[in-house]
């Protein structure tokens, strides 16, 4: 009886204008029952999409937020990498390119702590008669002082027009050690000259000063100003040594006369 009760069913609603017929589904007692809701079971069951979640996922503040902080965390870590770095190359660069100004005393109180030392300009006086060439060689050996300390300074290239004897002069290089064979060499050189007689007191140390540039700048007294006090705190200091042996030798002279 089913059959022929929905055959007539769809006889009477069979129309062009009539709307298409819903889906139907006989429940035990032979009556039609419509499924066309889309959370009706089977219809669930047929869809090949995914069934969504009745259950709200809510949002994991705490997770989001430690994420957040390891990941500003890890940005700070890089940035202050990177400046550190960068300060790093630079303090390297300007170290490369500092220079300090020594007199030949503070040259050899630096080469005597510390032999590696890095380079430095040297000033001073040039001592009189103290520049000789190097016969068949390009080398040129004078002798910077500040009156306390003598230095000897080898050079191979040409002297500036404004280098003279007996006037400041500031020279850039590095001192070295002097070895015995290379002092009888030197000397061997220049035995014909009156040179040796003046720079006798450089040529005793164990090293000298490798110059690899010789400065003249402004004028031929030109002088650094750490270089000129220490100087004229030298002379100050020879002064006073030459007075009070003058007047160690007048008393000594005047006891002598009493006895």
């Amino acid at each position: 009886m089913a059959p022929r009760f929905l055959l007539r069913h769809l006889l009477r609603h069979h129309s062009t204008a009539a709307p298409i017929p819903k889906p139907y589904l006989f429940n035990s007692h032979g009556s039609p029952t419509i499924f066309n809701h889309p959370q009706h079971p089977i219809l669930r069951f047929l869809s090949t999409r995914p069934g969504r979640s009745t259950r709200s996922k809510k949002p994991d503040i705490g997770s989001r937020a430690r994420q957040l902080q390891t990941r500003r965390l890890w940005t700070y870590a890089l940035t202050i990498s990177c400046i550190a770095g960068f300060v790093v190359i630079v303090l390297n660069q300007f170290q490369d390119q500092l220079v300090f100004y020594v007199t030949p005393t503070e040259a050899l109180d630096k080469y005597t702590s510390d032999p590696m030392k890095s380079k430095f300009r040297l000033g001073g006086l040039v001592l009189e008669n103290s520049v000789a060439q190097i016969p068949s060689s390009s080398e040129i050996q004078f002798v910077i002082t500040d009156l306390i300390t003598d230095i000897l300074v080898k050079y191979e290239g040409s002297l500036p027009d404004l280098f003279r004897e007996g006037h400041s002069a500031v020279v850039e290089g590095f001192v070295k050690p002097l070895d015995e064979e290379t002092k009888k060499k030197e000397e061997a050189l220049l035995k014909n000259t009156s040179k040796l007689g003046v720079t006798e007191k450089a040529r005793t140390l164990e090293c000298y000063f490798a110059a690899t540039e010789v400065l003249a700048k402004h004028d031929e007294k030109y002088m650094p100003a750490e270089v000129a006090n220490a100087i004229e705190k030298n002379k100050k200091f020879i002064e006073e040594q030459e007075k009070n042996g003058k007047e160690a030798s007048i008393i000594a002279n005047a006891g002598d006369a009493k006895a």
